[in-house]
């Protein structure tokens, strides 16, 4: 997986304490471009919270440049990140 930082743990603690999963709708009527992954959207905002990330443009590039991070989020380690402007 990585190195694993006392930030990271912190980080893994409060994704499982908040179980973000059982609340994020995934839902798709077909219409429309495909949604992403909201849990994994929402999983990264409480990133940005816990690590003190500042900006979304800062999350985005944390994400793409700590492949850790972004296994902990829950996104596929070599697919594409989403946009900022889908964050």
């Amino acid at each position: 997986m990585g190195v694993v930082t006392p930030k990271l743990e912190r980080l893994i603690y409060v994704l499982e304490w908040a179980r973000i999963e059982e609340f994020a709708d995934d839902s798709w009527d077909g219409i429309g471009r495909p949604p992403h992954v909201r849990a994994w959207l929402a999983n990264a905002f409480v990133a940005k919270a816990v690590l003190g990330i500042t900006t979304t443009v800062g999350l985005v590039e944390r994400l793409t440049m700590d492949k850790t991070l972004r296994r902990i989020c829950g996104f596929p380690p070599f697919a594409k990140l989403p946009s900022e402007a889908t964050f």
